[in-house]
């Protein structure tokens, strides 16, 4: 993805700010992202893992909410890939440390970890990876954020 340019990345700034009910939206938005900078940087540097399905949704998931609608989709792809992670796991009975350890902890069937093992190849997926990307030059050209993702 090509950085866009100064002059591009300031109109978008003014199309949101000035935009109906948007304005409000974009700046809470890039206010939580910039509060939420260094948790995510975090995750990015741990490179996932137990701790990106732990805390990834409780960074994520309000995040999601207060995202602008030129990013929504976006973010409604990461968080719930994410959510199918989580949910896989917690259906399994285990915890994301669990597998990290054991890789198949007692009393999780083979079915079950297929389920875990599908989930984390959707998390994986090319279409989760360019929404990241998608939100990283977001907030980079509308927030002036890096969020560390490594995208752009």
């Amino acid at each position: 993805m090509r950085p866009r340019s100064t002059a591009t990345a300031l109109l978008l700034v003014a199309a949101g700010l000035v935009s109906g009910c948007g304005g409000d939206d974009v700046e809470g938005y890039c206010s939580d992202l910039a509060e939420q900078q260094r948790s995510i940087n975090r995750l990015a540097r741990d490179g996932g893992g137990a701790r990106l399905v732990t805390d990834g949704l409780e960074i994520f998931g309000p995040l999601r909410e207060a995202a602008p609608g030129d990013v929504r989709d976006e973010w409604d792809t990461l968080v719930f890939a994410l959510r199918g992670l989580s949910d896989a796991i917690e259906d399994a009975g285990t915890t994301p440390g669990q597998l990290a350890r054991s890789g198949q902890p007692h009393g999780v069937t083979d079915e079950e970890l297929a389920l875990v093992q599908d989930a984390a190849v959707e998390l994986a997926s090319d279409r989760v990876q360019d929404a990241g990307a998608g939100i990283e030059q977001h907030a980079r050209d509308v927030c002036q954020v890096d969020l560390g993702l490594g995208a752009g």
